[in-house]
């Protein structure tokens, strides 16, 4: 079983989730993936986000690889009053 990741940054009520989904369940062209409102986009991000340890083969200089496992992360968010995902770093 893995074990779970140690999030940095995390909210329990961020305010993109106050946003309203505005994606149009009827028209086919606002279905396309390219046109998601930004309430879903924001929710994509969130949910892409790793939530167990994981590894990660690293090079030295010498060129020897070695595993490293990722314990922790820290997410990046926007600053522009949303508070979404931009990335995540560990």
């Amino acid at each position: 079983m893995a074990k779970k990741l140690k999030i940095n940054g995390l909210i329990d009520d961020p305010n993109y989730k106050k946003l309203k989904c505005s994606c149009s369940k009827t028209d086919i062209e606002k279905m396309h993936p390219l046109k998601k409102c930004l309430s879903c986009y924001c929710n994509i991000a969130l949910k892409s986000m790793p939530r167990e340890q994981f590894d990660i083969i690293v090079t030295d200089k010498k060129g020897k690889k070695s595993t490293q496992t990722i314990t922790e992360i820290t997410i990046d968010r926007s600053d522009d009053g949303l508070q979404m995902i931009r990335g995540w770093s560990f």
